[in-house]
C-alpha cells in the first residue's frame, strides 16, 4: 500500500463497478487491524467478491458510495451514505494510511452528499468496542443517542451504538 501523508494526497470520487475488489481489500485489511474484538473470524475475508460487487451496485444513486484514491489511483478508503434516511452506512480506511486524514476527508464528502440530498442530520452505528471509530466520530461531532442495535455475525454477538450529528 502506498504512503499517503495527508488528505490532500487523495481524491474522492464516486465508486464504480471496477472498484469492488479494492473496496473489499480495504475492508479486509481494516477489519483485521481494527476489529480484534471479533476474534479469529476476521483473519479471513468476511465477504466474497460478489458481495462487494453487490455493495457497489446497491449504492447507485440516490445512495452514495465514495472512494478515496491515492496519487497512483489506488483505493485507500471508502464511505457509503443513504440519503433517504441520513445514514452513514460504511466508512473504512486501509490501516497503512490510517491517521492521515483519509477518513476525515471521506466523512466530510459523505456529509456533503447527505446535505445536498436535504438531510439535516446523519446517523451511524458502530461497535461499542471500536475505540478508533468512536474517537473519529466523536471528533466529527457525533454523539450517542442512547439507541443500541444488537445482532449476531457468524455466531458472534454484536452490540452497536447509534451515533448522530447535525449536518
Amino acid at each position: 500500500m502506498p504512503s499517503v501523508s495527508g488528505s490532500s494526497l487523495v481524491e474522492v470520487r464516486r465508486a464504480v463497478e471496477a472498484d469492488a475488489p479494492a473496496i473489499g481489500a480495504v475492508f479486509d485489511a481494516a477489519v483485521r487491524a481494527g476489529w480484534v474484538y471479533l476474534g479469529e473470524v476476521v483473519k479471513a475475508p468476511l465477504f466474497t467478491s460478489q458481495d462487494w460487487q453487490r455493495v457497489v451496485a446497491d449504492h447507485a444513486p440516490p445512495n452514495v458510495l465514495l472512494v478515496a484514491t491515492d496519487r497512483a489511483g489506488l483505493v485507500v478508503g471508502y464511505a457509503a451514505a443513504h440519503p433517504a434516511d441520513g445514514e452513514l452506512f460504511l466508512l473504512f480506511v486501509h490501516p497503512d494510511v490510517a491517521g492521515r486524514g483519509v477518513g476525515r476527508t471521506l466523512l466530510a464528502a459523505a456529509h456533503e452528499a447527505l446535505r445536498a440530498a436535504g438531510c439535516g442530520q446523519a446517523f451511524l452505528f458502530t461497535h461499542e468496542q471500536n475505540a478508533r471509530a468512536l474517537a473519529v466520530y466523536r471528533s466529527a461531532g457525533y454523539r450517542p443517542d442512547g439507541s443500541v442495535r444488537e445482532s449476531e455475525f457468524r455466531g458472534i454477538p454484536i452490540r452497536e451504538l447509534r451515533l448522530v450529528t447535525s449536518l
